[in-house]
């Protein structure tokens, strides 16, 4: 009997890539640091259409202290109140959650939820008062006293990679116009169109606009079912008429009327529409 071995590959991630930060300052300063950072994750959510979300504000057990979290119970209590006052007088939607904070201080995960409904963390905002005594840093305050400052570890989008394949999700692979890595597509009706089209979409990449020409051997119907399945948000048909006129003749996404505008009309619309991070 003959015997087989099947050898399955698995795709692993090599490596996760993350922008987070650590924001020392002291007592007096923490509030308007800490909401800065809670400001900024509110923009994210207003530039990625983000509606549904919550800030998870995580406090301690103090059965935990000395096991499960740092042993510094004045310091959990502080910082604990700054961040509720913060977040109350803040007006964001927040929730409490006992003994579920970092070892080293009290954090805000925050939640949102995709347009399918899924739940995702998004970012994080901790408060970290073990790493500043580790590291043995100190400013003087203003009656010459050497103090320990507070520290706030903030990770913005969680990782890149992550946070990408959250996006493809959310919009169901139809960026914004301006988050889209295809903006344009052109397509040439047939061989004599290609350079036309490869000539516009040079200067279309001088304006910085991501542009594509599908050059194949294939009818100008399949080139716009490709381009519809790619979800891109302009196609561009060009055939003679285009050629002789200089004008273009636009599909926009979900739409099947085709529009004819000028290019200068067209580029100038398009590149404020992308400054203004509109859709």
């Amino acid at each position: 009997m003959a015997q087989f071995t099947v050898m399955i590959g698995l795709l692993r991630v090599r490596m996760l890539s993350m922008n987070d930060a650590h924001i020392y300052c002291t007592p007096e300063q923490f509030a308007a640091e800490f909401k800065a950072v809670n400001d900024m994750y509110l923009n994210y959510f207003k530039l990625f259409g983000l509606e549904k979300y919550v800030m998870r504000f995580s406090t301690h057990s103090p059965e935990g202290l000395g096991k499960k979290y740092v042993n510094e119970p004045a310091l959990w209590r502080e910082t604990e109140d700054l961040v509720r006052r913060t977040m109350q007088e803040s007006g964001v939607n927040f929730i409490e959650v006992a003994d579920e904070a970092a070892f080293y201080g009290p954090k805000i995960d925050v939640q949102v939820w995709s347009s399918i409904g899924r739940e995702f963390t998004l970012a994080t905002n901790q408060v970290d008062f073990a790493q500043p005594k580790r590291f043995d840093l100190t400013y003087v305050d203003k009656g010459g006293v050497n103090k320990t400052p507070l520290c706030i570890h903030r990770a913005p989008l969680s990782t890149h990679e992550r946070f990408i394949g959250f996006l493809i999700e959310h919009y169901g692979g139809a960026f914004p116009i301006w988050l889209s890595p295809v903006q344009v597509k052109l397509l040439p009706v047939g061989a004599s169109h290609i350079d036309y089209c490869q000539k516009l979409a040079s200067e279309l990449r001088d304006k910085m606009i991501r542009v594509e020409v599908d050059d194949a051997n294939e009818t100008i119907g399949n080139k716009i079912r490709k381009a519809e399945h790619e979800k891109v948000p302009y196609i561009l048909v060009v055939g003679d008429k285009e050629m002789k006129s200089g004008d273009l003749a636009i599909r926009r996404r979900g739409s099947k009327d085709i529009e004819t505008i000028s290019q200068e009309k067209f580029v100038n619309a398009l590149l404020q529409v992308i400054k203004d991070r509109t859709n």
